[in-house]
């Protein structure tokens, strides 16, 4: 397996690996703080290195939330990684598949992938979490749902387009470990609907 078994299981609780597109830390600080004031169960998130200070302002973020467990994404060659994975961060995320990662086999790293060629390269090379993306795009829930009894061994993490209408479509399909998301108002209301229906049914039964 590629990712670290507790790392599965808390973002199978999860449901939901929250992204933030980092940008200014100012603005990185306010969209965690609320999404973190939502929701206490929230374990594990991702920060995107899209901008030139996302590295510095990831950094600062992990420093500000020892506790909280943050992967690395956007890691688009093998070169970036070396540049950062003496950061400790956790894990590490690419929005397609990076070849020379896999054969080198990098612990806790997640590929992204799209194609039916693809998830036939990552399945016979033993990778068993796969970032599907961009997800709506690339056929969305019908297309994993296609191929949920041929690829047995893989577990997405569909991202791209995600939204708060959308969201039940990936999240109960069976090859689905959770779904990725930017959208923080929409994590917000979907944390805040699934406290809403658990207490309704603690308050019943």
């Amino acid at each position: 397996m590629n990712l670290d078994l507790e790392l599965v299981n808390k973002l199978k609780e999860q449901k939901i690996l929250p992204i933030i597109n980092s940008v200014n830390f100012k603005e990185d600080l306010l969209k965690l703080t609320s999404l973190l004031d939502t929701n206490k169960k929230i374990k594990i998130i991702e920060i995107t290195l899209r901008e030139s200070h996302s590295l510095e302002n990831a950094i600062k973020l992990k420093k500000r939330f020892p506790n909280l467990i943050i992967g690395l994404g956007s890691i688009i060659n093998k070169k970036q990684y070396e540049e950062v994975k003496n950061y400790n961060f956790s894990f590490f995320v690419s929005p397609g598949t990076i070849y020379e990662m896999i054969n080198s086999k990098i612990e806790n790293y997640i590929p992204g992938a799209e194609t039916i060629s693809e998830f036939n390269y990552l399945d016979n090379n033993e990778i068993n979490i796969v970032k599907f993306f961009p997800a709506t795009l690339s056929g969305g829930n019908l297309k994993l749902k296609s191929i949920e009894n041929i690829y047995k061994n893989l577990m997405f993490i569909p991202t791209g387009g995600i939204n708060k209408s959308n969201i039940n479509s990936y999240i109960n399909l069976k090859n689905v470990l959770c779904v990725g998301m930017s959208n923080i108002p929409d994590i917000i209301d979907f944390f805040n609907l699934q406290k809403h229906n658990e207490n309704w049914f603690n308050s019943v039964y």
